[in-house]
């Protein structure tokens, strides 16, 4: 079996073979006019930029940008940082690349902390939770629990584009609003805690997932606040103890982003508030290298 470089082990002038995903690839002209692709290769060790100099024509037709790619290469330098110059690429398949090396979980990184924990620890939220939404919660999180479980909160950006991110990204919301609003008498947290639970619950239908993910057909006409919307309304339908109201004070808690004209609703500033914090805090330390 060949040996497979992972990109966070690549040194100046070695010869690489490995697997990887093209999260970007762009074909661009140099200042002499000569045609060149530009590419951005990850796994789950890290990143790293990789140019074609030869055969641009040829290799534009081998792969497109979100491919698992089979490569071929040398690293080199340019400006103080390592790239890769690409010999040869392929699209990968995997039920003929396993032979040679290829595993699909050395591609997309992962949280370290183990999901089913955090699943738990949510379904433990939603058993202390005292409003009509309770039922509802429990049928989307028992329905969609292996995508909340493993989807990410995003395809390619930093932490939030790894394996198990999206149920980190509702663990930590959580945790936030405990925290801040635990003896606030004056504040529904039960409601805070319900829509923190369902504002990106349309996650689950942005994506596809077939060793990578990628968008779904749906997700380029729709944003992630109209599927939690259209996921509530679906779900809704089988709890008569939800009134219309419930339903409309829900998605308008959940569709508050997406609004141009933001309504006055104090629960849906605080949840925005809250998953705004949750953004400005690094994770680095929960990632699996």
């Amino acid at each position: 079996m060949i040996k497979v470089q992972t990109i966070n082990n690549f040194l100046l002038g070695q010869d690489i073979y490995g697997f990887y995903q093209s999260t970007f690839k762009e074909k661009k002209i140099t200042k002499n006019g000569d045609h060149f692709i530009d590419i951005q290769l990850r796994d789950k060790t890290g990143q790293i930029n990789a140019k074609i100099w030869k055969y641009c024509d040829f290799f534009e037709k081998q792969f497109h940008e979100g491919d698992l790619v089979a490569v071929k290469g040398t690293v080199k330098k340019y400006r103080k940082n390592l790239f890769l110059e690409i010999s040869n690429i392929n699209q990968l398949s995997p039920s003929i690349y396993s032979k040679y090396g290829f595993d699909e979980k050395s591609i997309l990184p992962k949280i370290s902390i183990s999901t089913n924990v955090l699943y738990k620890g949510i379904v433990k939220d939603i058993l202390k939770i005292n409003n009509p939404y309770k039922a509802l919660l429990n049928d989307i999180y028992n329905h969609y629990e292996f995508e909340i479980k493993n989807y990410p909160d995003r395809l390619v950006n930093s932490n939030y584009g790894y394996r198990g991110s999206l149920i980190l990204k509702i663990s930590n919301a959580l945790r936030i609003a405990k925290l801040i609003y635990s003896d606030k008498k004056l504040i529904d947290k039960d409601l805070i805690i319900s829509s923190i639970l369902l504002k990106y619950i349309g996650r689950v239908k942005q994506y596809n997932y077939d060793i990578i993910f990628s968008l779904s057909d749906i997700s380029k006409n729709e944003s992630c606040y109209i599927l939690s919307r259209d996921i509530i309304k679906k779900h809704a339908k089988k709890h008569k103890i939800l009134l219309k109201e419930n339903i409309i004070n829900l998605t308008d808690i959940i569709l508050y982003d997406s609004n141009e004209k933001r309504n006055d609703n104090p629960i849906a500033s605080i949840v925005t508030d809250i998953f705004n914090l949750e953004e400005s805090i690094s994770y680095n330390q929960q990632i699996d290298e």
